[in-house]
This record gives C-alpha cells, sequence and structure tokens, in this order.
C-alpha cells in the first residue's frame, strides 16, 4: 500500500484528509513544483489573485521541502 504525502504547507494529508493518497494533490504557486493538499492550493489561488502572492515556502511548517 502506497503511503499518502503529506502537506508540507499545513501539515494535513494529499490530496485531503477525507481521502489521503486517492488523487494527486495541487501545485503549489510558490514554487510551482511542489504538491501540496486541496485545500492549500484553492488558499494559494486566493491568496494570489487578492493580495498579488502566495505565503512563500519558508514560512510553511515544513520550510524548504
Amino acid at each position: 500500500m502506497k503511503v499518502p504525502k503529506v502537506c508540507p504547507r499545513c501539515l494535513g494529508w494529499v490530496p485531503n484528509n477525507e481521502t489521503p493518497g486517492a488523487y494527486p494533490g495541487a501545485l503549489s504557486r510558490a514554487d510551482n513544483k511542489t504538491e501540496i493538499c486541496s485545500e492549500c492550493g484553492s488558499h494559494e489561488a486566493l491568496q494570489d489573485f487578492l493580495e498579488g502572492g502566495c505565503t512563500p515556502k519558508e514560512s510553511w511548517p515544513i520550510a524548504g521541502r
């Protein structure tokens, strides 16, 4: 069995806590390569639209992962 990934931004499961590992998560806008959970992906999209950017990776709970 494949172990689901942990979202480095919120420490929840990817793609979400209800169905961990069921499908891929979102691609972070912070670096365009890190997989994050769906909820964080939506949050980053709103931040990017409303604030002109998203939370940098250095501010995530697991920095630089």
